[in-house]
């Protein structure tokens, strides 16, 4: 019964894999298809590798989250960070989330992100400490915002209502690797129940 249901989710995961690298490769060739129809779209060599690397980042994260996920909170507190970051370097690398994407202030949300990366592998995602680095990034946000309006982009119009919806979004994965830990710490506390309940028939 075990060995069955072992490799029905093997398959489940395959399965899920196929589609995740299909759709970032179908992503990836839209772009290639409408240059041959518009002059609007104008990707060089460079564009469609930058575009790979993020998509195959993103597709890595959420498999990161299926495989290292120990139940449904932490796995989408998993891929809505791996979103969240994938979104932070895109939206940097085409407009920029402050000013435009050559404003120097904008490295700042890229270092949160690759430090979000670093301390995801180093505590190998675990929830507690996971709910801390998301709800710093969360918070972060805003302290990159106000060190732009106040210090590095005087006089600049700050993009507040970007920087709230970056911060709803590391905020929402801080709430889902909470709810991962407060999970299990009750399923260890039913084990325990139970297991003290047995001793005490025995």
């Amino acid at each position: 019964m075990s060995r069955s249901s072992s490799s029905s989710k093997k398959r489940n995961l395959n399965g899920w894999r196929i589609a995740l690298w299909g759709a970032a490769a179908a992503l990836l060739l839209i772009p290639a298809v409408a240059m041959r129809y518009t002059r609007e779209v104008n990707w060089t060599a460079s564009d469609f590798v930058f575009g790979g690397v993020l998509l195959a980042a993103l597709v890595a994260g959420f498999e990161v989250a299926m495989c290292v996920g120990r139940n449904a909170p932490h796995r989408l507190g998993i891929a809505i960070a791996a979103l969240t970051g994938f979104l932070t370097v895109w939206i940097n690398g085409a407009v920029g989330i402050l000013g435009s994407e050559d404003e120097a202030t904008n490295l700042a949300f890229i270092a949160l992100v690759c430090g979000a990366v670093i301390a995801g592998f180093v505590t190998w995602f675990r929830a507690r400490p996971m709910v801390w680095v998301m709800a710093a990034l969360s918070v972060s946000q805003f302290v990159v915002g106000i060190a732009a309006a106040l210090w590095t982009m005087p006089g600049h119009q700050v993009e507040w209502g970007v920087l709230a919806f970056f911060a709803v979004l590391w905020g929402g994965a801080a709430a889902c690797f909470s709810g991962s830990a407060k999970t299990a710490h009750d399923n260890v506390r039913i084990c325990s129940k139970d297991r003290a309940g047995e001793g005490g028939e025995i």
